[in-house]
């Protein structure tokens, strides 16, 4: 999927394909920085605020959710994606 179709969106707004064509898309996530220093993956049982980047360059806000059994990162319905680099 194209960034200019993409940008200034929300994860909501695309319909259902479109969502698993962008989940496919995803390249990593950053999960913010203390003093500084990149913090890790948080492993305690909670829900944490965290950027998600895909493969066209294109970030948006996502969430980590940790519990005793598993952890799943997802974008948020209502981020929205933007280029980073501008």
């Amino acid at each position: 999927m194209k960034k200019e179709m993409m940008t200034g969106r929300t994860y909501g707004s695309f319909s259902k394909e479109e969502q698993r064509q962008i989940d496919q898309m995803v390249s990593g996530a950053y999960y913010g920085t203390t003093n500084e220093i990149d913090n890790k993956k948080p492993t305690e049982v909670g829900e944490y605020q965290i950027t998600i980047d895909l493969n066209n360059g294109l970030s948006v806000a996502g969430t980590l959710s940790v519990t005793e059994d598993e952890v799943v990162e997802y974008i948020n319905e209502d981020g929205v994606f933007y280029d980073p680099a501008e």
